[in-house]
């Protein structure tokens, strides 16, 4: 067990948190003093043993140095938020998975429109009607999203070791620091409320526990929650990284927006898109400036405006992934389903999600206004 501590003569707060390893069992195989007092009843995850533990003249082993506990745990948290991020993505997929399977079979009315070809009957599959579908739709521009970002942090993680140029190297380790609040706390909402999505395609089926899409919602929402809340998330995107470096880790991502504009432009399939980008990016400039300004005459704002940017930047991560999807994707052959599948889905989330950032944009905004004390 990795155990934060107090030594004797430690000073008060967190500068006197020290981090040990305290293991079940010692050299030669004898118990430690370290024991399970009950098991926690969970809403979720109850395949996981959440216990609390009673130390009763344990052992432990000192890692790095006295008092500097918390800067040695948070080397493992932000590893272990990135993959808290992944398991947000798991319950996206999952929902999706399921809803779309369970939406071809069940037949309900017939829907006012139906694909090429399918000649009508007295019912239609849910999947038909038009508010079934803009659900699946959401649920796939999610996931596949999310698996795209998922995938670049990856790699910019690989380039922040790897890269021969010590520029790209500390500029890839830059942006990815910079996302890795973002990858948390977006993915589990996402995660969240895709889940709540997909059981809104099993109707009532879906609130019965026979049915594995009520475990994937509960199992989904502790993500919000453990390895740093996500309103903590908002904290330290918004006044550490953002604020706190004068924009220099955020000024990389809006390169990244800027070139993906760029290369869309001249693209007739993705020409739209990249205006969309192209504004985005130039509304986020103008924001962020605004934002510095207001905390300097308001110490508390960026605190209050900080959840609505976090999933304003994960919108914004979203945009850019799409962005690139319906660009390569033109590589494929125009008979290939993949493509079809990759630019009729990237119009749907510029034209149905992307939308709600421009209310995220108004929330940060006015988030001016003080908040009373309840």
């Amino acid at each position: 067990h990795l155990v934060l501590a107090r030594v004797p003569g430690a000073p008060a707060g967190s500068h006197g948190i020290s981090l040990f390893l305290v293991p079940k069992l010692l050299d030669g195989g004898q118990a430690n003093g370290v024991f399970c007092d009950g098991i926690e009843h969970k809403m979720g995850i109850k395949g996981s043993a959440t216990c609390s533990l009673v130390f009763d003249a344990a052992q432990g082993w000192l890692i790095g140095e006295v008092n500097r506990g918390l800067k040695a745990m948070f080397v493992m948290m932000n590893s272990a938020r990135l993959h808290v991020g992944l398991q947000g993505l798991g319950h996206c997929e999952a929902a999706w998975q399921n809803a779309r399977s369970y939406g071809a079979e069940r037949q309900q009315m017939r829907a006012p429109s139906r694909p090429p070809g399918v000649v009508a009957q007295a019912v239609d599959p849910i999947n038909y009607h038009p508010a079934i579908r803009r659900i699946l739709l959401e649920l796939r521009a999610t996931s596949e999203g999310l698996r795209a970002i998922g995938y670049w942090v990856a790699h910019l993680l690989d380039q922040a070791e790897h890269e021969p140029e010590p520029r790209a190297r500390q500029q890839a380790g830059q942006l990815a620091q910079l996302l890795t609040p973002i990858i948390k706390a977006f993915f589990t909402e996402q995660g969240f409320r895709q889940a709540s999505n997909a059981l809104q395609v099993f109707g009532g089926y879906g609130y019965i526990a026979e049915f594995a899409i009520e475990q994937t919602l509960r199992d989904s929402r502790i993500a919000m929650i453990y390895e740093g809340s996500n309103e903590i998330q908002a904290n330290d995107l918004l006044l550490r990284k953002v604020l706190g470096d004068q924009g220099q880790a955020f000024e990389l991502l809006l390169a990244q927006l800027r070139e993906e504009s760029r290369l869309g432009a001249d693209i007739p399939e993705c020409a739209g898109f990249a205006e969309q980008l192209a504004s985005l990016c130039s509304t986020l400039e103008v924001l962020v400036g605004e934002v510095r300004e207001l905390s300097l005459e308001d110490a508390e704002y960026p605190y209050r405006a900080a959840g609505d940017f976090l999933q304003l930047c994960g919108l914004i991560l979203l945009a850019l992934a799409w962005g690139r999807a319906a660009r390569v994707s033109r590589q494929l052959a125009e008979d290939d389903p993949l493509r079809a599948a990759k630019l009729e889905t990237a119009g749907f989330f510029f034209s149905y999600l992307l939308p709600q950032a421009e209310q995220r944009v108004a929330a940060v905004r006015g988030a001016r206004a003080a908040l009373a004390f309840i």
